[in-house]
Order: C-alpha cells, then sequence, then structure tokens
C-alpha cells in the first residue's frame, strides 16, 4: 500500500477536503501549470524518459543488480513521451473492461534479481523522498492506521530524507514466478500487449492473463496460489520472507497499481468522490518508486513521476487534431492528449 494510501488516508490539505470547487481550481491549475514526464532506471544516476502506456516499447533494464524490462501505464496519459515518432496512445489496453476503477496507474516489472543471499526478505519497493516532508498534525494517527492495514510497511517520514516501503513480494498487487529451468508450452498463447517481454523472458503459462496483465501464478509452501490476498499475508511474517530465496535464475513478474492516485490530473481520488490535488507533488518533489535492498546498498530499478513546467514546454501546430508540445530541452516533439474532465464518470 505503502504512500499510495497514505495520500488519500490523511496527508491531504484538510482546509480543501469539503470545498470541491476550490479542490477542482486547485487541480485544474496544477494541470495547467505542469505537464507529468516518466522516467524509469536502474538507478537514480542513469534515468531516461520511456513511452508510457506503449506495451511493445518496455524500458530494458540490464544492470548488475536487475535484468528485465519496466513498463508503466497511465490512465488517461496526456504527457512527455521518449520517442516524438510514439503519440500518447488514446487509451492503453491495460485498462481495458473498466479496469481503471482499479488502477489509475500501473508499474509492472518482469525480470530477475541478482545478488548474494537475496531473500523475499531483502528486496523493499515504495516511495523515497530527497528533503523534509511538511507533514499535517496528527499525520502519525494516519500512519499508526496504515502500519495496521499493511503490517509489513516500513515508514521513515519524519527525517531529511523520508520513506514509505513495503516487502516487495508482500505489497504488489500481482505476482507470478517461475524457475528459470520452466517456461511455458512452445505454443502458449502470448498476450500481444506483451509480447516482445514474454518472448525473452519465457513465462510459464498462467503467469499473465488474457488480457496481458500480470496474474497471480505463486507458489506457497509447494502449492500453486491464485489468490494474492493468501501471498501477501504469508509474507506478512518475516520467518517466511527470510525463508523465500531469491535465485539469479528465478523470475518474477509484479504489478503494482492504485486506485486512488492519479498522477496524470495531479490529485487524489477517494471511494466517496473525494478528488483533492495530490499534496508532495509538484515541481521540486517528484513521486519515485524505488526497489532496493533493504540495507540501501543497492537499486533494482526505480521509476520517477515528475512535473515538469509547462514553461518548459511549447505548443506546436496540431496533427489530426491532437495538440502538439516540444519540450524545450531535449528539442524532440512531443504530442499532448487532452486531458478528461477531472471528474469524468468513467473515472
Amino acid at each position: 500500500m505503502m504512500l499510495g494510501n497514505l495520500f488519500g488516508a490523511g496527508l491531504i490539505p484538510s482546509q480543501n477536503m469539503y470545498d470541491p470547487m476550490t479542490s477542482q481550481r486547485l487541480i485544474l491549475q496544477r494541470n495547467a501549470n505542469f505537464v507529468l514526464r516518466v522516467r524509469a532506471g536502474p538507478d537514480m544516476a542513469n534515468l531516461q524518459t520511456i513511452d508510457v502506456n506503449y506495451e511493445r516499447t518496455p524500458l530494458k533494464i540490464d544492470s548488475r543488480y536487475f535484468k528485465g524490462y519496466i513498463t508503466v501505464r497511465v490512465f488517461g496519459f496526456n504527457g512527455l513521451m521518449a520517442d516524438p515518432c510514439h503519440p500518447p496512445p488514446a487509451q492503453a489496453e491495460y485498462f481495458a473492461n473498466g479496469f481503471s476503477r482499479k488502477a489509475l496507474y500501473s508499474i509492472q516489472m518482469v525480470g530477475q534479481f541478482h545478488g548474494h543471499n537475496l531473500t523475499a526478505d531483502d528486496i523493499m519497493f515504495g516511495n523515497y523522498f530527497d528533503q523534509r516532508l511538511p507533514l499535517p498534525p496528527f499525520s502519525g494517527l494516519f500512519e499508526w492506521f496504515m502500519k495496521r492495514m499493511d503490517r509489513t510497511l516500513a515508514l521513515d517520514m519524519k527525517s531529511d530524507n523520508p520513506s514509505a516501503t513495503s516487502p516487495l513480494l508482500a505489497t504488489v498487487q500481482k505476482l507470478s514466478y517461475w524457475k528459470g529451468d520452466l517456461h511455458g508450452s512452445e505454443h502458449s498463447s502470448v498476450p500481444e500487449v506483451n509480447n516482445k517481454v514474454l518472448r525473452e523472458m519465457l513465462p510459464i503459462d498462467g503467469a499473465f492473463d488474457e488480457e496481458g496483465r500480470v496474474a497471480e501464478y505463486f507458489p506457497i509452501k509447494d502449492t500453486l496460489n491464485k489468490d494474492s490476498k493468501k501471498r501477501r499475508h504469508y509474507f506478512e511474517k518475516t520467518s517466511h520472507r527470510q525463508k523465500w530465496k531469491v535465485k539469479s535464475s528465478d523470475t518474477y513478474a509484479c504489478d503494482f497499481f492504485s486506485p486512488f492516485i492519479d498522477v496524470n490530473h495531479q490529485c487524489v481520488r477517494m471511494p466517496n468522490a473525494v478528488v483533492e490535488p495530490m499534496p508532495f507533488f509538484d515541481g521540486d518533489m517528484p513521486l519515485r518508486y524505488e526497489c532496493r535492498t533493504r540495507d540501501g546498498r543497492h537499486t533494482f530499478f526505480v521509476v520517477q513521476f515528475e512535473l515538469i513546467p509547462a514553461s518548459r514546454t511549447r505548443p506546436l501546430s496540431s496533427i489530426q487534431n491532437r495538440p502538439r508540445r516540444q519540450y524545450r530541452d531535449s528539442g524532440y516533439e512531443r504530442e499532448i492528449l487532452d486531458p478528461p474532465p477531472p471528474y469524468s464518470a468513467e473515472q
């Protein structure tokens, strides 16, 4: 759950909670002032802009500690792309059949972890910040509540470098695993949306569903488990995580998503229709997810959602009625779709 639920649970400016007009005005203002860019890489020193919602062009990472692919989807994405020949799709296939009610964005990882004597207790995933957060009053109460919701959550919100992390295998919504000497049948159907990734990683049958999303396919006590709640509950115990060895020859497919954080519109959406500007997410404070070892010595991969000031882009002539922008720092032409209304019924 991590900081995504903390944003929706109480770190929201209280003065706007019951004033929808103020909230909507702030959201529209932030959308006008900033453009979303997503970067990823093996560590903070090697981040690159990725093509959001392009299933066939995932970011490949081949580092000392992680070898695999990262795919990021954002519902209604209207931000900057890495390749000027890849305008943002109207919508990712990932969000088909109303899945946007469960996920407003998704970070998918498929790959292998490399390290000495790694266990499920060593690999942490979550939010990291580079500066102290201006926490509101009574934030400690919400931290206590979130730890009750996610017993593996490790919070360090009051330090100069705050973080909110959990063991990767205990926190992701979907997880599939297969050994290096096992793979699917030769003629098994491979979801087209992940064709490149799956052909190279040779997943076992059942690791992905028919729509291309990561499926729950994880053995617990030598018994195949297809219930993510059982797997997450199993890994709540430290002893269970420490017994699970993460070998470099084994492949993991994980999908982490949130129904609350709308990075495209820079706001938090709650089940009761409360929509608030996303706190701590602005031009100076990106929303960053990192996968590290528990001791922080090694980083496996990083995904960072950044807000680029609109002043650093300029509008170009439209193509097929789709507005475009040019990112001044790179010289590439980026296409940006008109964002859907913040309060549309589909969301």
